[in-house]
């Protein structure tokens, strides 16, 4: 599960395209639009139901290797993954870079073309809500990912 994470904030867990009028590169959000610029770590992941997108089926914190990642958004559009993942007794890093954009009128956050829903974000807090593919309860419904981001 954890390299999910690596791969939903990179572009994985994103399901469809935004290209509306309302997605704006980063640096052309009004200037009170709270916005995803900055440096955030993750706080905790949870598997949810798809029936309701709300209801946890499995909560993962984050190991001593997963906090060193950093998911870094910047005004030029650009998004800046660092992700660390436990394998074997070790730490790996990965390192990427990808061109994204946030939409506050949808409240959508597309890495590459995919994209995601933003459910809360402040200026210390960002919930994303990401389509998994899997039906991991068994009740026929593919489930969601929520992800807690902090800076």
């Amino acid at each position: 599960m954890k390299k999910l994470l690596a791969a939903a904030l990179a572009a994985g867990i994103f399901s469809s395209c935004s290209t509306d009028d309302e997605s704006l590169p980063i640096n052309n959000l009004p200037d009170n639009t709270t916005n995803v610029v900055g440096v955030w770590k993750i706080q905790t992941e949870y598997l949810v139901s798809g029936v309701d997108k709300a209801t946890v089926i499995k909560e993962y914190a984050p190991d001593d290797c997963k906090k060193k990642s950093t998911y870094e958004f910047k005004n030029d559009g650009k998004y800046y993954l660092i992700d660390y993942n436990s394998v074997n007794s070790g730490c790996q890093k990965v390192e990427n870079t990808f061109s994204y954009t946030y939409s506050s009128a949808s409240m959508e956050l597309t890495i590459e073309n995919n994209t995601v829903k933003v459910l809360e974000i402040s200026s210390n807090t960002l919930t994303l809500l990401a389509p998994n593919n899997e039906d991991s309860n068994g009740d026929g419904i593919n489930d969601y990912t929520k992800y807690l981001l902090y800076k």
